[in-house]
């Protein structure tokens, strides 16, 4: 049984009632009044129950539902003792109120169990647009709803490949060697990663995320320091793209020392269309940058692993 299943249940019971005229859920500032305040807007009929939510809680597998039941009636002109008349319409809603508890509680034999104990009742007199008087009932309804992974609608990723490096690498991104390397395989049980690059066969949804600690070797003159390295995407040995990260921080803007440690993080996610036979992916330092760029060096231990989404 849902949440919403709950307020449908008790509105049931309401509009089954022989003498509550009206049901009303949300905030205090939902409440509707007899006179409303323009012609469109349609009033309240009384007497009126009001569910006003309060905070939930789980207990393991039982969801605790609770509740501000509000009951309410118009104050009635009525000859004698004004006090008296105020308290019989709140014994009313009070009546009113057990009698939705108690149709809850016997009636339906599967769900909810309201919890009996517990519940306040507090009787007030108000004045809004209307002159009410009523009772209010706090109530807890208990439902078991059990926690099932199984059937959570969330796809969980699946580890592909993780590799490190346990050497420092120089990387050149004017020369031969532009490429990040991870060369120490931890688990890749599919063998298609091969330090640089990893070929996947199988379409659909894949995601990197890297973790690198890096250092600036000193730019010569004129030159800039590396930027952020991009995805080389290659798909069926024609399409080529190159792939800016998804979410990146940590890369340097500016030279600052040979000795300064910079922690650079990067995902990107990509999708194989269904119609690809072979992607390759490889991480490059560069791509056509027009200026000339100073190296840098990985340092150990950094890391790199590759999930399908989609699994």
């Amino acid at each position: 049984m849902t949440y919403k299943d709950i307020i449908n249940r008790i509105r049931t019971v309401v509009d089954a009632h022989l003498q509550l005229q009206d049901f009303g859920y949300g905030q205090l500032s939902d409440l509707k009044t007899q006179f409303q305040l323009s012609p469109q807007d349609q009033g309240v009929d009384y007497p009126y129950l009001f569910l006003l939510p309060q905070a939930h809680s789980r207990q393991g597998p039982v969801m605790n539902y609770s509740f501000n039941m509000i009951v309410m009636d118009m104050a009635r002109g009525e000859e004698g003792d004004v006090y008296d008349n105020y308290i019989t319409i709140q014994s009313q809603c009070q009546e009113y109120i057990d009698d939705v508890i108690a149709n809850l509680y016997y009636y339906y034999k599967d769900q909810p169990d309201i919890e009996l104990t517990g519940i306040t009742y507090t009787p007030f007199k108000e004045k809004y647009q209307d002159e009410l008087a009523g009772m209010t009932a706090t109530i807890t309804i208990q439902v078991p709803t059990p926690l099932n992974d199984c059937i959570t609608p969330i796809v969980q990723p699946v580890l592909m490949v993780e590799a490190t490096n346990v050497v420092k690498y120089q990387i050149d991104p004017e020369g031969p060697n532009k490429n990040f390397i991870w060369s120490n395989d931890l688990y890749d049980p599919e063998l298609m990663w091969n330090s640089q690059r990893y070929e996947s066969l199988i379409p659909g949804s894949y995601k990197f995320v890297i973790a690198q600690q890096i250092k600036l070797l000193q730019p010569g003159a004129g030159q800039v320091i590396p930027t952020e390295p991009v995805l080389r995407q290659e798909i069926d040995n024609v399409n080529v793209q190159f792939l800016a990260p998804t979410v990146s921080s940590g890369w340097p803007t500016q030279f600052e020392s040979t000795t300064k440690l910079y922690q650079w993080r990067a995902e990107f996610e990509v999708d194989i269309p269904i119609s690809a036979a072979t992607t390759i992916w490889e991480w490059i330092s560069l791509f056509d940058n027009a200026a000339d760029e100073s190296g840098l060096e990985m340092q150990y231990f950094g890391n790199i692993k590759i999930y399908r989404l989609d699994q």
